[in-house]
């Protein structure tokens, strides 16, 4: 529950930070992005625990829609997550709906699509996902950046070794890229 509860946070301080963005991604162009991505995803399921998760992103402004305010980016990433029994990797693409109180600091939010590879005891399915998460991103000069997201992802249930069960999970992940 406090995991929702921080996404809440992070959304409505981005909704209050809307009134001081600055230009717009057609503006600026793509700005594409990849990252590395170290941190913990916590499965709701009551036999896994939470444990390291770790991936990679690749990221881009929007060229086809643009909000008035802020910037519309797509975050595509890659995680893996593995602790007896539950193994899972997750392919997701995030819209995140930024803006930038100042020029090094990005705040957003928004929803995902993705695809869950999970493994539960000797079980493997595929499993499609909603998501819902934060993003803060911190410029560290022109090229590189650090950043944090978290998210919600719900999957829909599947049946693994004779019962039925869905992999869903937050995550809260730390990251460091390089934005080209």
């Amino acid at each position: 529950m406090a995991y929702r509860n921080m996404i809440a946070v992070l959304a409505l301080g981005t909704l209050a930070l809307a009134p001081f963005a600055q230009a717009s991604a057609v503006e600026r162009g793509m700005e594409p992005s990849v990252a590395l991505l170290g941190g913990v995803v916590s499965p709701d399921l009551s036999d896994a625990s939470s444990d390291p998760a770790y991936g990679v992103e690749i990221g881009a402004n929007c060229q086809l829609f643009q909000p008035a305010a802020g910037v519309l980016r797509h975050h595509f990433s890659v995680s893996r997550y593995s602790d007896d029994p539950l193994r899972m990797t997750s392919a997701e693409v995030n819209s995140h709906w930024m803006f930038e109180p100042n020029e090094r600091l990005s705040l957003g939010f928004g929803p995902g699509i993705g695809y869950v590879r999970a493994k539960l005891d000797d079980t493997t399915n595929g499993l499609w996902a909603a998501q819902l998460g934060g993003s803060l991103k911190y410029q560290l000069d022109q090229q590189w950046f650090l950043g944090l997201e978290a998210r919600y992802q719900f999957t829909e249930s599947d049946r693994f070794d004779g019962r039925r069960a869905d992999a869903d999970n937050m995550r809260v992940m730390g990251k460091v890229g390089m934005q080209f």
